[in-house]
């Protein structure tokens, strides 16, 4: 809330909530207060929603939802949990008066949401826990419903404020797609129309944390879904469980109400440069032609994307470059064909063929981050020492991380038909992608882990790729590089991609916000 909040819009001033991430005061109604009539029904109380994130950034479900819950004027706030000690410390302090808890689920944090929602519910059972994002939604079947009580399968902007706002909440059955019993009916819903979409509330974010109202970076999410089928990715396993249920496999904003959002937000908070969220955003090439004339007439800000090679032609190459893209983020993975076509089955392309976009697009001075996976079936050390060879090779950052075969994607399905997973993998404690052991059989997977670990050194010392491979035979080496050298190696890279794009005075109380996020073990 800031000095130009219409306090006639909103309930009587409660206490107000300081955020244990040193977010700014935000006052807001605590108090269940009683609504107006509802679809004829008598008046219902609207308990206040804390919704709960573990990265530092702004999530485009979490702004929507916002939007949708100040229709049903319901109060809510947002927290990015950073310290899980600290935030239950709240609970019964800061917290009490939030009746709903949510918290956005991914393969990576189901153990950690589980560990905290078992530590509320001991200080207060009469908490509502509520699950949504990826995880419960693909994986419904594997949620401890003894310790939530209600997930999301879908999209939450849908149901979520009706759910509360009438009343719902108090009553142990599903309502649409938000579920209290997976063995009872419930309706899967997901967006079909990007552009019937609510628009994102970005108060709950800017208002609350200075840190990411200053990074003078805004995100933007223009499209969602996937048609590949590459076997680490939840997409294609999504696509298969609920195409018949309206999940739509790729889907776009109109580029006119994209462009419009952006204006609208620019206006509002003022950046140096735009990060567009999407994960391929040149896929349509009709769509992105149309969207990037416009923004070039009315944006005309640098930015920062992820695409796949097989997208970018010399003509949307050359009209990136006319849009001010400044850093593109693409996939390698790895160097072997053979494992790139036939285990990950990524998009086709060589690597002759990306090495082509990389020459075009350091021609147009578009920098360029290589993402690679280390320890995937049947990859070898060598396979690694030529990774980080056409990384020398070809000038580009390198961005990498380790394989997590998650619960849910094909290559999950792969490595237990092929008894490949590790005796300690667990389905529910799988971990980070960028901190993490083999999940794949045998010492050389564990080298090759080590070899990831160096990627800070490896991506611009050539030299030194032989050496670390040498000393990834011994096991202490491995031990101490994967306890001391991998936050460092994390940090060096989140740092080195954005070098030159912003200035390091700016990236050094951004950045270490952001990478903090990033490692949770």
């Amino acid at each position: 809330m800031n000095e130009n909040t219409d306090l006639s819009m909103l309930p009587s001033l409660g206490r107000p909530v300081r955020s244990q991430n040193q977010g700014k005061m935000v006052d807001i109604d605590l108090n269940p207060y009683k609504s107006g009539i509802i679809n004829g029904n008598e008046s219902v109380q609207r308990p206040p929603v804390l919704l709960c994130q573990f990265d530092a950034l702004e999530y485009y479900s979490y702004m929507i939802l916002s939007t949708r819950l100040n229709e049903n004027k319901i109060p809510h706030d947002v927290e990015i949990v950073n310290d899980d000690d600290r935030f239950i410390d709240q609970i019964d302090k800061d917290f009490k008066d939030f009746s709903i808890i949510g918290f956005y689920c991914c393969n990576t944090d189901y153990q950690r949401v589980i560990g905290l929602v078992r530590r509320i519910k001991s200080i207060d059972p009469d908490k509502i826990i509520i699950l949504g994002g990826p995880f419960p939604t693909l994986n419904y079947e594997s949620i401890d419903m003894t310790a939530v009580d209600f997930i999301c399968v879908g999209a939450g902007e849908f149901y979520f404020s009706e759910w509360i706002a009438q009343g719902h909440y108090k009553n142990k059955k599903n309502f649409h797609n938000i579920v209290f019993d997976i063995n009872d009916p419930f309706e899967a819903k997901f967006v079909e129309d990007f552009d019937l979409s609510p628009k994102s509330n970005r108060e709950i974010y800017y208002e609350k944390f200075s840190f990411l109202r200053n990074m003078q970076v805004r995100r933007f999410l223009l499209s969602v879904g996937c048609p590949y089928k590459c076997t680490y990715c939840h997409n294609s396993k999504f696509n298969d469980k609920f195409e018949s249920q309206g999940s739509v496999k790729l889907m776009f904003r109109s580029p006119e109400q994209a462009i419009e959002e952006l204006v609208t937000t620019l206006k509002q908070y003022p950046a140096e440069a735009i990060s567009f969220a999407d994960d391929n955003l040149t896929i349509s090439k009709k769509w992105f032609l149309a969207f990037m004339d416009l923004y070039i007439e009315k944006v005309n800000l640098p930015f920062l994307y992820q695409a796949t090679v097989n997208t970018l032609s010399e003509d949307i190459v050359e009209k990136l470059a006319e849009g001010k893209a400044r850093l593109a983020r693409i996939a390698m993975e790895t160097t072997n064909e053979r494992i790139r076509n036939e285990i990950l089955l990524r998009p086709k392309y060589t690597n002759d063929e990306f090495a082509k976009v990389v020459a075009n697009l350091h021609k147009k001075n578009i920098k360029v981050v290589m993402l690679n996976m280390f320890s995937i079936p049947t990859q070898t050390l060598k396979d690694c020492e030529e990774i980080f060879n056409f990384a020398n090779t070809h000038k580009v950052v390198m961005c990498t991380n380790i394989l997590v075969p998650y619960k849910g994607t094909a290559m999950y399905d792969y490595c237990l038909e092929n008894d490949l997973l590790v005796e300690e993998y667990n389905t529910e404690d799988e971990g980070d992608l960028y901190i993490n052991r083999a999940s794949i059989k045998g010492e050389e997977m564990q080298r090759m882990v080590t070899m990831q670990n160096y990627t800070f050194l490896l991506n611009y010392v050539r030299s030194a790729i032989g050496i670390i491979k040498y000393l990834t035979k011994f096991k202490l080496f491995r031990e101490l590089s994967y306890k001391y050298i991998t936050p460092l190696n994390v940090t060096i890279m989140n740092f080195g991609g954005y070098l030159g794009i912003f200035s390091f005075r700016k990236m050094i109380p951004m950045g270490f916000r952001v990478i903090k996020s990033f490692i949770r073990s």
